[in-house]
């Protein structure tokens, strides 16, 4: 079983942080208001606020990133892609190759920055991620699940 790229772990960061800023902003915007316009709202919203950041902080940023990245898994074989995901409740997703009928690639502006790519593949009954992969492993994936695919359905034939 493979790992994902190493730099996910920063990528799930940055865009944890970019959450936590915007809910931060969102905060000081309540709190503002509360102090000024909204004399009726209650002393503790912009509180509630404020430890709704900080969970954010510290599960969002430090926490999960390291958990996800430690927990997923994926293997390629002959007939089947192996797929184990989960923090507290762990899936295992085995997808047999022939019943693939589209294959993804997922790149954002963060992940084409870190050279990352994420592979989304299709089945009749459900859709599997591969988050988070070198470019180049990415790409190599792709290319052999096709290939393993075009084999299976040229020996059927």
């Amino acid at each position: 079983m493979k790992k994902i790229s190493p730099k996910a772990i920063r990528l799930w960061r940055i865009k944890a942080g970019i959450y936590a800023l915007i809910f931060l902003l969102a905060t000081a915007v309540v709190y503002t208001l509360s102090i000024t316009v909204l004399e009726f709202l209650p002393w503790y919203v912009p509180g509630l606020f404020l430890l709704i950041t900080l969970y954010i902080v510290v599960v969002d940023i430090w926490l999960v990133p390291k958990l996800k990245f430690r927990y997923f898994r994926y293997g390629i074989f002959d007939d089947e892609i192996h797929v184990h995901e989960g923090i507290f409740i762990k899936r295992q997703k085995a997808i047999p190759i022939y019943r693939i009928q589209n294959i993804d690639t997922t790149v954002g502006p963060l992940m084409r920055r870190m050279k990352l790519k994420g592979i989304s593949l299709r089945t009749p009954a459900e859709r599997v991620y591969i988050p988070e992969l070198k470019e180049l492993d990415a790409d190599a994936l792709r290319v052999r699940i096709r290939d393993i695919i075009n084999n299976q359905s040229r020996s059927e034939v």
